[in-house]
């Protein structure tokens, strides 16, 4: 008996840690966007860029930092729409990009072009106030596909030559999600 309370105990503790962790996410809130080389948001939800929804507030997105070039990423979705800290959510998690995908080219010439996609989480921002109801139990984040032209440089000196690669973002797509965690 007091063998198995050796073995049995332990692995129950485990097993409920485990279980009390793995939490279920449901997706409440989804609005996709479309953005610019400037990283301006130019489209939410398919609008006409024309006759934006909001004029004075389509938001933007921070790929490689935070907003003020801290660390992470960035959104700053319209407050209209419902996200936590009114939609502005900044820091967040760096994002996690995948490999690129070249659509022109493959990278060794000035014009090739490629898209890489990526997603991130915002979690300093559960616990706070949104527009609606408490926000202990969510988390937003976004997703986002982005569009590069490559450009190549060529620098000779002493007779040597070094080529290296300077990567322009063309725009792009993505979702910003809040999701409720159960």
């Amino acid at each position: 008996m007091q063998m198995v309370r050796r073995f049995i105990f332990p692995i129950l503790a485990v097993l409920l840690f485990v279980t009390n962790q793995a939490k279920a996410q449901t997706v409440s809130l989804s609005n996709t966007f479309v953005f610019n080389a400037n990283s301006q948001i130019t489209s939410w939800d398919g609008s006409d860029p024309a006759n934006p929804p909001y004029p004075y507030e389509m938001g933007a997105v921070s790929l490689n930092s935070s907003f003020g070039s801290g660390y992470g990423s960035a959104i700053d979705v319209p407050f209209q729409l419902g996200y936590l800290n009114n939609g502005y959510l900044s820091p967040c998690n760096p994002i996690a990009f995948g490999q690129k995908v070249w659509t022109i080219g493959n990278g060794t010439h000035t014009g090739d072009t490629f898209t890489v996609s990526g997603s991130t989480t915002c979690p300093y921002f559960t616990g706070e106030w949104g527009t609606y109801e408490n926000s202990n139990n969510r988390l937003d984040g976004f997703s986002v596909t982005a569009t590069y032209v490559r450009t190549s440089h060529t620098a000779c000196r002493y007779g040597r030559c070094t080529t290296y690669y300077t990567d322009t973002l063309q725009g792009g797509s993505g979702t910003v999600t809040d999701s409720t965690i159960n």
